[in-house]
């Protein structure tokens, strides 16, 4: 019985936020033998990768939530403390929310509230959207806290729901579409656990949220990471901005200014892995296929230059 830590960057329970993961929590608990334990942060912690918030302490809270009924988000709690009437509840799973990044989650979650000896493998995610190319794998914070649990001794996945588009707030979330993405998850995972290959630190898994998207005929490929460049900066400055400066009388310090705003045009990027010819998993996931990618929880680096002395 394999014992599994959850982490993820988009928090617990939550119908905007993090409209996916009971669904994946709900899979794992009627369809494996997994013991699984929860550890996530307490509120969205996105496009922040394996970071911590260095100098801060953190905060402990759970909540509850039924494993039946994954659309339902609604929660028991918070508490502040581990609730013995709940956690005898069958029907209930418990979540240990912390007031931190997916890293510190996989830290504390493996050191602190479950116990490394307690773990065997730990699954981060599902994201909320796609983690393919070296872009969005580089931002990510769900990649962030498997590469941290690997960095902790332990084997790791990141998992994520590649939605193609979505109305208002409204990621593709249907229960069918979100309940077979979730089957074809824990099985796909379970196949790399039992058969992990020598050399990978991490599993980078991505499912495509399709109406077509079904075990057994939906194709999974092993297709390597698309290095790739932002087309633009992913800031547009404010039109609206004061061009003048107030200062502080005493100090003279600065209380406005410039305003950049957080505008990616992911359309323009997403055209540009269309563009590409070679197999990868952004142009894979793009197809519909599921994408599996087993990455090294390192920088790259160049052997062939990183010798002798540099002279000036």
């Amino acid at each position: 019985m394999p014992r599994v830590l959850l982490t993820n960057d988009d928090g617990g329970p939550n119908d905007v936020a993090s409209p996916y993961v009971k669904y994946f929590v709900e899979a794992v608990e009627t369809l494996t033998d997994w013991q699984l334990s929860i550890v996530v942060p307490s509120t969205q912690k996105s496009w922040i990768g394996k970071a911590y918030f260095a100098g801060r302490d953190v905060k402990v809270s759970y909540i509850y939530s039924s494993i039946a009924n994954p659309e339902d988000n609604s929660t028991h709690g918070p508490y502040g403390y581990p609730q013995p009437n709940f956690q005898a509840d069958k029907k209930l799973k418990e979540w240990c929310l912390l007031d931190a990044t997916p890293a510190t989650c996989a830290d504390i979650g493996l050191n602190h509230i479950v116990g490394n000896e307690n773990i065997d493998f730990v699954v981060s995610g599902p994201n909320v959207g796609r983690n393919t190319t070296a872009l969005y794998s580089m931002s990510s914070g769900t990649i962030g806290g498997a590469m941290e649990a690997h960095h902790h001794g332990k084997k790791a996945f990141a998992l994520s729901y590649s939605f193609d588009s979505f109305e208002g707030n409204d990621f593709q979330s249907k229960p069918a579409i979100l309940k077979e993405a979730s089957k074809i998850a824990v099985n796909v995972i379970d196949k790399l656990y039992k058969n992990w290959d020598k050399g990978a630190d991490v599993y980078s898994v991505n499912v495509p949220l399709r109406e077509d998207t079904k075990l057994g005929h939906t194709k999974i490929l092993r297709v390597p990471l698309l290095q790739n460049k932002w087309p633009q900066s992913l800031f547009v400055p404010s039109t609206s901005a004061r061009k003048e400066q107030v200062s502080d009388i005493i100090d003279e310090s600065i209380s406005t200014g410039q305003v950049y705003h957080w505008r990616p045009d992911f359309q323009l990027l997403h055209d540009q892995i269309d563009a590409t010819t070679d197999l990868t998993d952004g142009k894979a996931i793009g197809q519909g296929h599921v994408t599996v990618t087993a990455l090294i929880a390192a920088f790259k680096q160049l052997d062939q230059v990183n010798q002798g002395e540099l002279i000036l």
